[in-house]
């Protein structure tokens, strides 16, 4: 058939073919569409690397979007994966199953961790702190994150939501419990040997150059809640700063060890990606559009944005491939580091690129922030600890109270049982007599 159609064209001209005249018409704009979608789906990610006895910790990974997509290909590579959630229910369960059989990989595990909860944080890292010798840990993959409502002008303004902290959210998913899990977690990045390949990637958005940074509060406790973009980009980017410093201050930690074998480590073989995936048709950009409505969410992004994100964004597996690239390019390899100083990267569309903001060349402030965060982290711990030793307290005298109430009614149940039991015995015995007369 198609042969027909080319010789018939050939022979008697393009006229010949069927509905020419449509496909003239239609064709300009079908391959301006197919120009705009193959420009907007992104590179592709071209290394590939065996993963087989290498171990990573991974947050966002359930979202059946980008993170789902990045731990099913490190799987069937054959990664051991520790998959952090926020909840360990039935779904999370039929969900990891999936990926071990779909995969083939049977090392893929689950642990209840809310990047949320500095509590939560704490617990996780603590465990796997205790160990002896130190577990083995090839990398951390961070793609947890938090969109809330930006709202709509006049309409409705945005709400706040607060975590178990008190912190906003956004904050506390975004900034404060991520900075929280990687510094404490400095131990364990610090004892693995200096042969090994660790990285840490950590997704970020290109909303982040819209952020502010607050040096005295940085986890904008005090700060008035009146847009949840600005506290959003603000997050991103000021987890994106302290990865500059945490870099620097992981290389410095290390350097000044004095190994057995005496042999000077560079702390090179540790290196931090601020990974950009691009717009993605994400839960958070159907959180934004719909503004947390159903049916906004059925009318203007189903129904009448749709084809325009389709065209216009990527999917889920596209914004994958920039991570994948993190996690799989040789160029991050400390034989490839420049000038003995492993610097952090700024991942985007399969390739390094320069960081737009001037703060990420201000050293001095990038220690500021961290000192101030990781301050303000510790006595925002202190007094959750206070709170919680509080309601323990509470909850235990109320038991005791309610135990004590408990007994004193069955002893009173008790004696006024004995009680008619003794006077029903004085009657009886009082019949008794009086028939004996």
């Amino acid at each position: 058939m198609p042969l027909n159609i080319i010789g018939s064209a050939l022979i008697d001209g393009a006229d010949s073919i069927p509905y020419f005249d449509t496909i003239k018409k239609v064709a300009p704009y079908a391959i301006g569409a197919g120009a705009i979608k193959y420009w907007s789906r992104g590179a592709s990610n071209i290394w590939e690397r065996n993963l087989h006895g290498k171990v990573y910790i991974v947050t966002g990974a359930t979202t059946q979007g980008m993170g789902t997509s990045v731990v099913m290909k490190m799987a069937e590579l054959g990664a051991q994966l520790i998959i952090l959630t926020r909840n360990v229910d039935e779904w999370t369960t039929d969900w990891c199953n999936n990926l071990r059989y779909s995969t083939n990989n049977h090392m893929v595990y689950i642990e209840k961790c809310d990047i949320s909860d500095l509590w939560e944080i704490r617990k996780f890292v603590t465990g796997w702190l205790d160990q002896s010798p130190p577990r083995r840990l090839d990398g951390v993959v961070v793609m947890s994150g938090d969109t809330e409502p930006f709202g709509i002008p006049i309409v409705g303004r945005p709400t706040r939501k607060s975590s178990k902290d008190g912190l906003e959210i956004q904050m506390a998913t975004n900034f404060a419990g991520i900075f929280h899990f990687l510094d404490l977690l400095q131990p364990s990045l610090k004892a693995q040997p200096p042969d090994r390949d660790v990285r840490i990637i950590y997704v970020t958005c290109w909303l982040q150059s819209m952020g502010r940074i607050n040096i005295e509060d940085p986890l904008w406790q005090d700060v008035k809640y009146n847009s949840a973009l600005k506290f959003f980009s603000s997050s991103k980017l000021q987890m994106g700063l302290s990865l500059m410093e945490l870099q620097r201050r992981l290389q410095k930690s290390i350097r000044e060890q004095k190994s057995n074998d005496g042999v000077q480590r560079t702390g090179n073989n540790i290196s931090i990606s601020v990974v950009q995936p691009g717009t993605m048709r994400s839960h958070s950009l159907r959180r934004v559009i719909s503004n947390g409505s159903i049916m906004m969410l059925l009318i203007v992004y189903c129904i009448i944005l749709y084809p325009l994100l389709w065209l216009f964004t990527k999917s889920g597996d596209r914004g994958a491939q920039n991570i994948l690239y993190a996690l799989m390019t040789p160029e991050f390899e400390q034989v490839n580091v420049e000038n003995d100083v492993n610097e952090v990267k700024y991942v985007s569309e399969c390739s390094t690129m320069k960081f737009i903001r001037k703060e990420y060349g201000d050293e001095v402030l990038q220690g500021k922030l961290y000192d101030n965060t990781k301050n303000a982290i510790s006595l925002l711990e202190k007094k959750m600890a206070m709170k919680r030793n509080a309601d323990n307290k509470t909850k235990t005298k109320t038991k005791t109270e309610s135990n004590s109430n408990s007994n004193s009614n069955s002893n009173s149940k008790s004696k006024s049982k004995s009680k008619s039991k003794s006077k029903s015995k004085s009657k009886g015995k009082e019949k008794e007599a009086k028939k004996t007369k």
